[in-house]
């Protein structure tokens, strides 16, 4: 055994030093804080340059809107009847200009069923709009398109003649499509239909251009149109003048009113 050299125990590491850092790298370790700082700065720069631009755009008399281009059939609406509106909003900045304020005070003109406000470049006011078709006339005031919806219109333009109709809440669609199927069914016997209403108690009642009334009551709607066709053009097209009224509510006949002056009433 040999004791000159001593024998490293076991376990244990030896140290070494490490060589000092080159130059290089702290390059390494500072290029990406600043590439994120030169990110920053440019897009502070925009973000400045966006908000001056967009002041200076802003700014009170430049870009007023001059003009307004209104697009839609006009009936019973009339250009003059946007001026009052629109004239609050023209000398307005083009981009600062609440055109949503616009649209709400268009929207609620009764004869308007939709709109659409928008700018056009460089000074225009764009309006796009579609006017409600009318029907006739709902009760003493109201008015009722095509659609069903009832609108109390501060004008009419469109000339008449209107029918007239009237009955219940909700029941709006319903006279139209009843007023359709009584005019094709007696417009062809020299009957025309101009009032239909639908009373509280669910009868029916019907005054044509002449004059002429007509009582259907509440049941068999359909089958006493269809004996009022029949019977007029044969029985009472020859004295209509002097007729004011027919009940149809009987089964097998009708009752008649006559004028004023004319013979005594008698029943068909």
């Amino acid at each position: 055994m040999r004791f000159g050299q001593r024998q490293r125990r076991r376990g244990a590491t030896a140290l070494r030093r490490e060589p000092p850092a080159s130059p290089g790298a702290w390059k390494v370790v500072w290029s990406l804080p600043l590439r994120w700082l030169g990110v920053a700065l440019a897009l502070a720069a925009v973000g400045f340059g966006v908000r001056f631009a967009s002041e200076k755009l802003r700014e009170p008399g430049a870009f007023p809107l001059r003009q307004v281009r209104i697009e839609g059939e006009l009936r019973n609406l009339a250009e003059e009847d946007f001026q009052p509106i629109v004239r609050g909003y023209l000398g307005q900045n083009f981009f600062d200009a609440d055109l949503d304020a616009l649209h709400g005070e268009l929207a609620v003109n009764p004869w308007i069923e939709e709109v659409a406000v928008r700018r056009g470049w460089p000074d225009t006011v764009e309006i796009t709009l579609r006017e409600r078709v009318a029907f006739g006339y709902w009760g003493e005031r109201e008015m009722v398109d095509v659609n069903g919806h009832r609108f109390q219109p501060a004008e009419v333009r469109q000339p008449g003649p209107w029918p007239r109709l009237a009955g219940p809440d909700g029941h709006e669609k319903d006279l139209i499509r009843t007023y359709r199927q009584a005019r094709a069914l007696l417009d062809p016997v020299g009957l025309k239909l101009v009032k239909l209403v639908e009373d509280e108690r669910r009868a029916w009642w019907l005054t044509f251009d002449s004059g002429l009334e007509v009582y259907l009551g509440r049941e068999q709607f359909e089958r006493r149109l269809q004996r009022l066709a029949r019977i007029y053009p044969r029985i009472l097209a020859a004295q209509a003048e002097r007729i004011a009224a027919v009940d149809l509510r009987y089964v097998n006949g009708f009752a008649v009113r006559w004028k004023t002056g004319s013979p005594d009433p008698a029943a068909g």
